[in-house]
């Protein structure tokens, strides 16, 4: 099985139809969340997702939020005026899919969480973060989204550290049987490690190998969108910083 690795499109449709473009072999994706948010075209992304075959997808902060099910006291301003502008303009059948979603998704091969777990909106950000999510989840690896940084943790089983690898500019790894990994491919839609094009990833279960990849998309196209939206200035200047 050959799975897509997907998250944090943030109503991004012309970064998630370039990744798209970039994952037309595999069989099956697996979605980390925040499919809605900060962008122009929540709607497009959603309608986008639930034409992928095999799809595998859950919750994130921002999709719960738009529908009311995670509080707006948790967001800055320019993420709240984003949120309140993006559920004023979800359909009845965006809002049905986002109410649908779980908070994890368990495979034999993968665990999906937006966040950390079991805190599911918590953020992983340096090792000493990702032990608890290490000791909790059923299964490894585990794909994670929330911080919009590609990277990756590794931990042997009992030891009580881990390590972390930035995936900047991308990356191949080869999947060792006595290590546990936590795999965040990083954002689609908005991405904040400096590289401004849509990241995503590749896992092959045959192979035992996970790839993370970038795409380039139109920026600028985005961007004019989001001015005729009226969103936040600070949202559409940090597309092109990637931060």
């Amino acid at each position: 099985m050959t799975y897509g690795l997907i998250s944090d499109i943030h109503a991004n449709i012309e970064a998630l139809t370039a990744t798209l473009a970039e994952l037309t072999s595999v069989d099956a994706f697996l979605c980390m969340g925040d499919i809605v948010g900060y962008g122009p075209d929540p709607i497009a992304c959603i309608d986008r997702l639930q034409s992928l075959p095999n799809l595998t997808c859950v919750a994130g902060n921002h999709d719960l939020a738009a529908i009311g099910r995670y509080s707006l006291d948790w967001f800055n301003d320019f993420a709240r005026a984003a949120i309140e502008w993006t559920g004023e303009r979800l359909t009845a059948d965006a809002r049905s899919y986002l109410e649908g979603l779980d908070l994890t998704a368990e495979l034999p091969d993968a665990f999906l969480v937006h966040g950390a777990y079991p805190d599911h909106m918590e953020y992983i950000v340096a090792p000493a973060d990702a032990m608890g999510t290490f000791e909790s989840m059923p299964v490894s690896p585990c794909f994670i989204g929330h911080t919009h940084v590609a990277e990756y943790y590794r931990n042997r089983k009992g030891a009580r550290h881990a390590d972390s690898h930035s995936a900047l500019l991308g990356c191949s790894i080869a999947l060792k049987p006595d290590l546990r990994y936590i795999v965040n491919p990083g954002s689609i839609g908005q991405p904040r490690d400096g590289n401004p094009d849509a990241s995503f990833g590749i896992y092959d279960t045959k192979a035992q190998r996970l790839e993370i990849r970038r795409a380039s998309y139109d920026i600028p196209a985005v961007q004019r969108k989001m001015r005729e939206a009226r969103l936040p200035q600070h949202l559409i200047d940090r597309l092109p910083r990637g931060r």
